[in-house]
């Protein structure tokens, strides 16, 4: 245990004084080979470097991140959510349930938390305000909408857990589906609650309606359905695409990533919106995405050969256990963790600095290894949204002109609901097991 400690400890004061986690969990590898190991181990991480670096399944994150990059540029998001906002009109807090729904079918084209944030929050949160609408409300219901980004297939968190863990990506994926409706649907109960007990927070005109209601009546008659459906028929049908063709075995995730990333440039081409300069950044930022994550991927995964030869996570797991831990103590333990590096740090970075000393731990005491890879993703999601130093916080911040007080104020409620959409998954696992035992 001595072992574990220093290298624990290292790997604290590394990231501490500002050290990219990716290089951060290289330095950590090497200092531990020349410390207890031999210098001879040292080539081991090049065969490691290697492997992963040409390793079919390292293309799926660059390949969702570049599908995402040019719905980013097409600006898709925009129109879902106006598609939306016009047919949940004449409900009261319409603006923020199709914020909520246009999260929930981005999410599903995109991967990522911090950029369904970003791009719904851009799109929602003025809108939402100039119409009545309360700022601590309607920054909390972007907040929660947005960490769906992570659960909702494709999810990068679960492509990195996947690869990690050599664990299903396709089961993975459309384990997520289940989960991400149900914090979806309880999102969107939140919104009909509040606003049946107060209907101010939603802004209310003269005679009781909702003022986004008269506002877009006209703007409602100038634009028909075929019009609508021109805009939201394409992204739904490719969402449908994607997760038919995993759950059925027809396409590996792979597969999927590509053909999705080809129709999203089809799409947004024919829509007029997607430039030929606009592919030189597209094409950038894509690679450097995808090169982050796999040199992530790569110095975690020379970090977890390490403690693994060192025979690490199998001194945890028989310490824990002749400890006298119960299971779901330890379960609640590690949520607390992750919880707490959830507000630290972005998904990506926690499973790869956790999962490797965790997971030997959690298969001893027979918890299902997709199911992990579920509630650790919305652990972080909760993380991400977390007063004072959640991530997705300062995301909305910079997006929009809500004061960061408001913004902190307004996730209280949204950070409760999504813990008990945790509890309930942790109590009845079923739920997102139930469509990859069917597979």
């Amino acid at each position: 245990m001595i072992e574990l400690l220093g290298i624990l400890l290292l790997l604290l004061v590394v990231l501490f004084i500002g050290t990219p986690v990716a290089f951060g969990l290289g330095f950590v590898a090497i200092t531990v080979i020349l410390v207890f190991l031999s210098p001879n181990q040292m080539a081991q991480l090049g065969s490691i470097a290697y492997n992963q670096g040409t390793g079919i399944n390292l293309i799926v994150a660059p390949l969702f991140i570049l599908m995402a990059e040019i719905l980013l540029q097409a600006k898709i998001a925009g129109d879902i959510f106006h598609v939306l906002s016009k047919w949940t009109r004449r409900i009261k807090g319409g603006l923020a349930i199709s914020a909520t729904l246009a999260s929930t079918i981005f999410a599903a084209l995109c991967g990522s938390s911090p950029a369904t944030a970003a791009t719904i929050g851009r799109i929602s949160i003025k809108e939402m305000v100039d119409r009545g609408y309360q700022e601590e409300f309607t920054s909390g219901v972007v907040a929660a909408g947005g960490t769906l980004g992570i659960m909702i297939p494709p999810s990068l968190a679960m492509v990195i857990y996947g690869i990690i863990t050599e664990v299903s990506i396709a089961k993975l994926f459309i384990a997520g589906i289940l989960p991400g409706i149900l914090i979806a649907g309880v999102i969107i109960l939140y919104i009909l609650v509040r606003c049946k007990l107060n209907p101010s927070i939603v802004g209310l005109s003269k005679n009781g309606s909702p003022v986004a209601l008269q506002r877009d009546e006209e703007k409602a008659k100038s634009i028909g359905l075929k019009h609508d459906l021109k805009l939201l028929a394409p992204p739904l049908l490719l969402v449908i695409i994607l997760i038919s063709a995993l759950y059925t075995g027809f396409a590996t995730p792979t597969e999927v990533a590509g053909f999705g990333s080809v129709v999203a440039l089809i799409f947004s081409a024919n829509l007029g919106r997607l430039k030929v300069k606009m592919l030189a950044s597209i094409f950038a930022r894509t690679a450097r995405f995808g090169a982050m994550i796999a040199f992530m991927i790569i110095c975690g995964m020379s970090l977890s050969y390490v403690i693994s030869y060192l025979g690490l996570p199998q001194q945890l797991t028989k310490w824990i256990i002749d400890f006298g831990v119960n299971r779901w103590v330890f379960m609640i333990l590690v949520y607390i963790l992750w919880l707490i590096l959830g507000c630290l740090i972005d998904p990506t970075s926690m499973i790869v600095l956790t999962i490797p000393f965790l997971f030997p731990v959690f298969m001893a005491f027979g918890f299902d290894p997709i199911w992990l890879g579920v509630v650790s993703t919305i652990s972080v999601e909760i993380g991400m949204i977390t007063p004072p130093v959640g991530l997705n916080l300062f995301i909305l911040k910079a997006v929009s002109d809500v004061p960061m007080q408001k913004i902190i104020t307004g996730t209280i409620l949204p950070v409760g609901l999504l813990l008990i959409a945790l509890a309930v998954l942790s109590v009845f696992p079923q739920i997102a097991l139930y469509l990859p035992s069917r597979m």
